[in-house]
C-alpha cells in the first residue's frame, strides 16, 4: 500500500514531469524498451493527456496514472496516433570511391619505369619496347587510310590557302594597312589550331564553345594586361597565368590561346591594332576558313571511307607489348 503522501504526489503529476523522464524508468519497468522516448514531442504528450486525462484538468488523478503506467508498460500508443514500427537501424554507408581520373603524363611515365623495373628491365629497353609497340600500333587500331588521306589533304589546303592570303592581304582594304606595318597572317597559333582540326577534331579543345571562349579569353586577358602594365616579363608570365585559370574556371581551355598571349606581348604590330586583335587576324580567319574546311574533312571521313592495305584487328589473346605501357584508348 501507498501512503497518502505518496497518493497525493502521484496524483499532483502534471503531463511533463510523467513523460519527461523524471519517475524512473525502473518504476514503469520499461528500462530496456527503445520505443519509449524519454522527451516525447509535444503531439504525443497531448494525446496522452487527452486519453487519460478523465476531467481535463491538465493533471492526472492517482487512477488516472496508474491507468497510463499500465498502457505504457504494455506498450501501447494512444488511439489518437497509429502505431509506428520502430525504425530499423540504418545500415552503414558504404564508402563510396572516387572515381579514377586518368593519369597524367608524369603518372604515366613513372608507372611504366615501375612496371619495367618488376619485370627486370632497365629503363632504355622498356622504352625501345614501347616505341616498337607504337610503331606496331599493338596497342590501339591504327588510323585506316582514308583518315590519313583526308587529314593529309585538309591540312595541305588550309596551310596553301593562308599562304596565298598572306601574299595578298597587303592589298586588302582596311586590314591591308596593318599588314603593311608588320602584322603577319600566318600566326603561330594557327599551326597548332590546324592540327587539332585535322588530326583530332573530336578534341575537347577545338569543340565550338573551348574555340571561342579560349579565344576570347587569351586576347581580352594579354590586352587588358597591355594596357595596365605594358609589355614586359611580368605581363608576358600573368597574362598565361590569368589565362589558363580562366580557361579551366569556364571549361574552355583551347591551346591555340597560349600562342595568341605570347605573340600579342612580343608584337608591337598586334599592339597597333590593338582590341582589333580579338576579331583579327585570329578570329576571323578561323571562321571564314579553318572551320568550314574541318567541316568539309569531317565529312570526308565519315562517308568516304577506305583502307589498303586493311586494318588487321588485334587479338583479344596477343600479348600486351612490353614496356612503357601505352595509354589506354
Amino acid at each position: 500500500m501507498m501512503s497518502a503522501a505518496s497518493c497525493q504526489t502521484l496524483a499532483s503529476i502534471n503531463r511533463r514531469t510523467l513523460l519527461a523522464g523524471h519517475v524512473s524508468p525502473r518504476i514503469l519497468g520499461i528500462s530496456h524498451r527503445s520505443n519509449i522516448k524519454a522527451s516525447p514531442v509535444d503531439s504525443d504528450l497531448q494525446s496522452l493527456l487527452a486519453r487519460f486525462d478523465r476531467d481535463g484538468d491538465g493533471q492526472l488523478t492517482y487512477a488516472e496514472t496508474i491507468e497510463a503506467f499500465a498502457a505504457m508498460q504494455a506498450r501501447q500508443l494512444p488511439a489518437t496516433q497509429p502505431a509506428k514500427a520502430a525504425a530499423p537501424a540504418p545500415a552503414p554507408a558504404k564508402p563510396v570511391s572516387p572515381q579514377a581520373a586518368p593519369a597524367t603524363w608524369d603518372l604515366q611515365v613513372v608507372n611504366g619505369l615501375r612496371d619495367a623495373q618488376s619485370r627486370g628491365q632497365s629503363p632504355l629497353s622498356a622504352l625501345l619496347a614501347f616505341m616498337g609497340a607504337k610503331l606496331r600500333n599493338r596497342s590501339k587500331a591504327r588510323a585506316s587510310a582514308s583518315d590519313l588521306l583526308w587529314s593529309f589533304v585538309g591540312m595541305f589546303l588550309a596551310v596553301t590557302a593562308l599562304g596565298v592570303m598572306n601574299s595578298s592581304v597587303r592589298t586588302w582594304p582596311v586590314v591591308g594597312e596593318w599588314h603593311q606595318q608588320g602584322l603577319g597572317l600566318l600566326l603561330g597559333s594557327f599551326g597548332t589550331l590546324c592540327v587539332l582540326i585535322f588530326g583530332r577534331p573530336e578534341a575537347e579543345a577545338v569543340r565550338v564553345w573551348n574555340l571561342l571562349a579560349g579565344h576570347v579569353i587569351a586576347t581580352a586577358t594579354v590586352l587588358t594586361l597591355l594596357h595596365v602594365l605594358g609589355p614586359g616579363v611580368l605581363s608576358r608570365a600573368l597574362a598565361m597565368a590569368c589565362m589558363i585559370a580562366s580557361m579551366l574556371f569556364t571549361d574552355s581551355v583551347h591551346p591555340p590561346g597560349g600562342a595568341l598571349v605570347l605573340m600579342a606581348v612580343d608584337s608591337a604590330a598586334i599592339q597597333r591594332i590593338d582590341w582589333w586583335f580579338m576579331l583579327y587576324p585570329s578570329l576571323a580567319v578561323t571562321i571564314a576558313l579553318l572551320l568550314p574546311l574541318g567541316v568539309a574533312i569531317n565529312w570526308l571521313k565519315r562517308n568516304v571511307m577506305f583502307d589498303f592495305p586493311p586494318a588487321a584487328s588485334t587479338s583479344a589473346s596477343e600479348p600486351a607489348p612490353s614496356g612503357l605501357r601505352p595509354k589506354a584508348a
